[in-house]
């Protein structure tokens, strides 16, 4: 598990070449060197998660790639997923994986974005067993920048008869200062002796790993840590449950280790009960287990939780009301996990969150998780009363039955006690199958509006508290956010629109009741864009009130040479160009008529009018039109007309579905919008 010190040796080589004149040869600057390569279970024929940090030297861009080849006694799992591989910066942000693949003993994650040089990767894959012989294994590692791997050995050793055994044996005792689940301590662990002829040495690192990855605080001070009574010189977290220690000087020579952490530095107990947790201490390359320690249960009191209406589905506050096992001072990290079936909008403004009347800061939502920080100045204290106020859209669970909330507070889990919540009337039966989803314009990689008919609703949605789901396919443009007067339900703006993905979040601002049919119109200004591949996308309706979905329906996207526009204007959109247009579209008696040069400006037909007359030909097709008459010929062939042609601005208007049928053209009507395309 130890990692290696090249970071720390790079920042010394950059000071030197400060210092001095000389220059470095620059071609290691080249190579990705590997800083360790470890395994969370190190015996034979074990599966396990293996951990590969590793520091890249050429930039990598997204759809690039990493290799990591394990040697042929390895079984890699062939079904390898993207949820079994993490890759993390040096800063522990995660890094976006497109895909894995497995080829025979190498394992291909292709990355999801860029990666600048002289990052440090920590990568990480379960799903890895181990050979079924111990001994010494090199696994390599190299990215599409390299044209050779780069390998680290790591140790496989025989299999324990019984790792609790073992485990409750030990090799030092651990000692913290409390056994209760999440409450901060002091521990000591140790005193213990070297292996054979081994002694510490001064600016060489002791690697200590902690049984649990919820124990760490983001740093610990050295002040804090005490190696053999004597202050090491440097301290650093690692990653999760790790941490590396330098020897310092006083403890230079020493045999055995005794390693001391006051409760200053930050180190809490795992958050789940366990009589079998231990610690790991590594030292010269040689391990050193604990003997086990029991944590038993939390000693936090279940808090409080009081709803404003805790009918289900209601929109209202909360307050909880926790009493905290440590003071809580500010700019602490503090995340609630509200219960399935909660309705939280995806943005929640800092003046919607208070905890002991002070307004939060930071605050974001991912999921049913609010994340937020305690403000800067805010008084330590053991108590804190947070209060969701009812203006941050907040619902009850959306069925009757008793719930609980889990809050982390500062690294320590807190539970909630159970409340109520009471039913409500289910949902009629309606039918929607005549319900409509349209968008204004059809041409690919444009601006569009939307227009949904849904027929009826089959629960009340209360204004200001229900909502309205639009869920747009993966390719339309979906901005973060949709100003709330670009959204209409029922002709009125809505009260709230909240973007979560491609999943539009629409509260109206007045009540629609049950049995209802509700009409909501996006506006071409709220800035969604069409895909940029034409086909056929579903778009999905859902509510907050009833379950599942409501409808979807297909929209068709055309290429970007099909031709738009509007009833009653005098233009037409064609490949992102506007045009004008003699007369406007107009309809009677149900059926678009169009001035004759739209045929030609829009189309490429080739025409020729007078007063009187018009002629319009595409390929063999040739269609012949009189004013005031409702039959045309088509190839000789007299037809009958929707509607009588006639004359505006000295041009004749015609019929547009008798020609657009003749020609093999198809039209896309939503609300007074076409869309013309072949």
């Amino acid at each position: 598990m130890n990692k290696s010190v090249n970071k720390g040796i790079s920042v010394l080589l950059a000071t030197a070449v400060l210092a001095s004149p000389l220059m470095l040869e620059p071609k290691a600057a080249y190579a990705l060197s590997i800083e360790d390569v470890s395994a969370d279970d190190t015996r034979v024929d074990k599966e396990t998660e293996y951990t590969i940090e590793f520091e890249i030297n050429k930039a990598l861009s997204s759809g690039d790639s990493i290799f990591v080849r394990f040697p042929s006694e390895y079984s890699v799992d062939k079904k390898l997923k993207k949820s079994d591989v993490t890759l993390e910066d040096d800063d522990d942000d995660e890094i976006s994986i497109d895909s894995v693949h497995v080829s025979k003993n190498v394992v291909e994650i292709e990355v999801d974005e860029k990666i600048q040089k002289g990052t440090v990767l920590t990568l990480t894959i379960d799903n890895i067993t181990n050979p079924e012989d111990k001994g010494s294994y090199e696994i390599e590692v190299k990215t599409s920048a390299e044209t050779s791997y780069k390998g680290e050995k790591i140790t496989i050793s025989k299999s324990s008869s019984s790792s609790s055994s073992s485990s409750s044996k030990g090799d030092f005792e651990a000692s913290p200062s409390s056994k209760n689940a999440e409450d901060a301590i002091s521990l000591t662990l140790g005193k213990f002796n070297l292996s054979s002829k081994s002694k510490l040495k001064k600016g060489k690192y002791i690697y200590v790993n902690f049984p649990s990855k919820d124990m760490l605080p983001k740093s610990i001070s050295k002040s804090d840590v005490k190696v053999n009574g004597y202050k090491p010189d440097y301290v650093s977290i690692l990653d999760s449950d790790s941490i590396r220690i330098e020897v310092p000087s006083g403890a230079d020579g020493d045999s055995y280790i005794k390693l001391e952490f006051t409760s200053a530095a930050g180190i809490v107990n795992p958050s789940k009960p366990d009589k079998y947790y231990s610690y790991e201490v590594e030292y010269d390359s040689k391990e050193y287990k604990s003997k086990d320690v029991e944590i038993t249960n939390t000693s936090h009191t279940p808090f409080s939780v009081s709803l404003s209406d805790s009918s289900a589905g209601a929109r209202t506050s909360y307050t909880f009301d926790v009493d905290l096992s440590n003071k809580l001072g500010s700019n602490a990290e503090i995340e609630f996990e509200f219960p399935s079936g909660v309705t939280v909008p995806p943005v929640l403004t800092s003046n919607s969150v208070t905890i002991n009347g002070a307004q939060v800061t930071n605050v974001s939502v991912l999921g049913n998780k609010v994340y937020f920080r305690t403000p800067y100045g805010f008084t330590s204290t053991n108590r804190a009363s947070i209060k969701f106020a009812f203006e941050g859209y907040l619902t009850a669970p959306i069925t009757a039955g008793t719930y609980t909330v889990t809050a982390k507070i500062d690294n320590k889990t807190y539970k909630s006690k159970e409340f109520q919540v009471s039913g409500v009337t289910p949902p009629v039966a309606v039918d929607n199958t005549l319900a409509t989803v349209g968008l204004t314009r059809a041409t690919a990689s444009t601006p569009a509006g939307i227009s949904i008919g849904i027929k009826a609703m089959g629960a009340p949605i209360v204004r200001n508290q229900g909502f309205i789901e639009v869920v747009l396919p993966v390719g339309f443009r979906v901005p973060a956010y949709l100003p709330a007067n670009t959204v209409t339900v029922n002709g009125v703006a809505a009260s709230f629109v909240g973007v979560r993905g491609q999943n539009l979040i629409i509260i109206p601002a007045q009540d629609i009741p049950a049995k209802t049919a509700a009409q909501v119109n996006i506006a071409e200004t709220a800035g969604i864009v069409n895909p940029a591949t034409p086909g056929v996308y579903s778009i999905g309706v859902y509510n907050s009130e009833e379950r599942g979905l409501l409808f979807s329906r297909p929209a068709t996207i055309v290429a970007l040479n099909g031709v738009s526009f509007k009833q009653n204007v005098a233009s037409f959109t064609k490949a992102g160009k506007t045009t004008g247009l003699a007369v406007a579209p107009y309809t009677v008696n149900g059926n678009t008529l169009m001035p004759t040069t739209f045929f030609r400006d829009a189309l490429g037909f080739s025409i020729s009018y007078t007063k009187t007359t018009a002629k319009v030909v595409s390929g063999n097709t040739v269609m012949q039109f009189k004013v005031g008459s409702n039959v045309a010929t088509v190839n000789g062939k007299n037809v009958t007309l929707p509607a009588a042609v006639q004359l505006k601005n000295n041009v004749p208007t015609l019929p547009l579905k008798t020609i657009t049928e003749r020609t093999g053209y198809k039209i896309i009507y939503v609300n007074g919008n076409y869309t013309v395309y072949k």
